[in-house]
């Protein structure tokens, strides 16, 4: 019976959903100046009121964060009897670990905005040799995807691009 798995995959996209809103959560942090006195509004490199920074990319993790919180109802508590009544308790297993595959990929492209905003923070502040060695290599690893930017960009492309690094990156 797929009780197990719905009930396991409800579980496991509550906790993802939960990393998605703090990883939004610390975004939002980086991205206000009046909160975190140190940097830009929108951590923006380029010109002040011309230019956007990550503002743009902040609008997309909103509202992606928001979609997970909607996607996080439980599905094992659903039932449509079926088969002649003959399956009068069904789990939805299936559209629970379909809807977990969503909430992860959803969760991916949050961190992605925010690794993104991370390094252009780094660099804003001049500390990309100040930084432990390992968060370097990392740090050179997305500044090979995405170059620091004062101009804005279209983003998507890059987010992606960053998306696509943390889910097949071995480290």
């Amino acid at each position: 019976h797929g009780d197990y798995i719905s009930l396991e995959m409800d579980k496991l996209k509550l906790v993802v959903a939960k990393l998605s809103m703090l990883a939004e959560r610390q975004l939002n942090y980086l991205l206000n100046s009046k909160l975190n006195d140190k940097l830009t509004p929108f951590v923006n490199l380029g010109k002040l009121g011309l230019n956007f920074g990550m503002q743009g990319a902040q609008f997309t993790a909103t509202s992606t964060t928001a979609e997970n919180q909607m996607l996080s109802n439980p599905m094992y508590i659903h039932s449509i009897p079926n088969n002649n009544d003959n399956q009068d308790i069904v789990s939805m297993g299936t559209n629970s670990a379909l809807i977990t595959k969503k909430v992860i990929e959803n969760t991916f492209e949050v961190l992605s905005i925010e690794i993104i905003t991370i390094v252009q923070a780094i660099e804003l502040l001049g500390f990309s040799n100040r930084v432990s060695s390992a968060t370097k290599k990392f740090y050179d690893e997305i500044r090979a995807i995405v170059p620091p930017f004062k101009e804005d960009l279209i983003m998507y492309p890059f987010i992606n691009e960053v998306k696509d690094f943390l889910i097949n990156s071995e480290d």
